[in-house]
């Protein structure tokens, strides 16, 4: 065990936690635990368990796929041991450099990461150059490609759809493929270079919804890259959503450029108050993020 050993001391009442984290995606096959690599989920399983000397199974605020990162993610479990002031220090020594834990917060019994959430944000990130220290964290593009005129009406036109059966991979998983997008918006983000005197400039796409579906983002920066490139109409873009018809073609961008970046939880959650449940919970996603 090295020298952090294992938590023993047993308060003899189970006690649910959130535990705030980020994660770099590029060295996993998602979050979710699975039999064919390792997971950020996994990973979090193992290192609680070794601290706590008991078998833990986390839950967590969404699937994100093989690839995807995020700033801003949340799990949740139980135990019974006594969690000290140190605690985040001694996870985030036995986990790996690309799992952060930031806090690990007391909540009431029935909170849920995945079922609480009432939103949350993606970015996604395309870059111009080539560029080896950006390959696994944004996804280049050819800008002289793109008329960016089209893709921003085409990006206005996103919260309006409602119904996103066209912009998402089918899944039994889901009852209803309706989401509540509240927000998508491109912008010009400018960094300073890793490598050089130069700087990094990219187009970030934001996107807030209450849910999102199973590879939901990803097919819509691959449609509306298309869009840019002339190669679908927004006419045709739209009338294929409302009407929920495949489009004709396989679209889904790549993974690496996809970030989880907000989730908003419902008043009380975070601070471990009893949660209001006369409201039907969140459907969520799988993951592409959900992929």
């Amino acid at each position: 065990m090295g020298k952090y050993q294992p938590i023993v001391i047993s308060c003899g009442v189970k006690k649910r936690y959130f535990i705030h984290l980020a994660y770099d995606g590029t060295g996993y096959c998602g979050w979710q635990v699975q039999n064919n690599g390792d997971t950020v989920q996994g990973k979090l399983n193992f290192a609680l368990s070794r601290l706590l000397s008991s078998p833990i199974s986390t839950g967590g605020c969404g699937r994100t796929d093989a690839g995807v990162h995020a700033t801003d993610f949340y799990a949740h479990f139980e135990t019974d041991r006594e969690l000290d002031e140190k605690f985040t220090f001694r996870l985030n020594s036995v986990l790996p450099q690309d799992i952060r834990i930031f806090s690990i917060i007391p909540v009431h019994e029935k909170s849920n990461t995945r079922f609480d959430a009432i939103s949350r944000t993606y970015e996604y990130y395309l870059h111009f150059e080539k560029n080896p220290f950006l390959r696994h964290y944004s996804t280049q593009v050819h800008a002289r490609e793109l008329d960016w005129n089209k893709i921003y009406e085409a990006t206005a036109m996103i919260p309006s759809f409602g119904d996103y059966t066209s912009l998402c991979r089918p899944s039994e998983d889901f009852k209803t493929n309706l989401c509540d997008v509240t927000e998508a918006r491109w912008d010009r983000v400018v960094r300073p270079g890793i490598a050089g005197d130069g700087q990094d400039e990219f187009m970030r796409l934001t996107i807030t919804s209450n849910r999102f579906l199973r590879g939901m983002i990803r097919k819509i920066v691959g449609v509306l890259i298309l869009i840019g490139r002339d190669k679908l109409s927004i006419a045709d873009y739209k009338r294929i959503v409302e009407a929920k018809e495949e489009f004709p073609f396989g679209i889904s961008s790549p993974p690496q450029g996809l970030y989880l970046t907000k989730v908003i939880y419902r008043d009380g959650v975070l601070e471990g108050r009893a949660i209001d449940r006369s409201r039907k919970p969140v459907e969520e996603s799988q993951s592409e993020e959900e992929e």
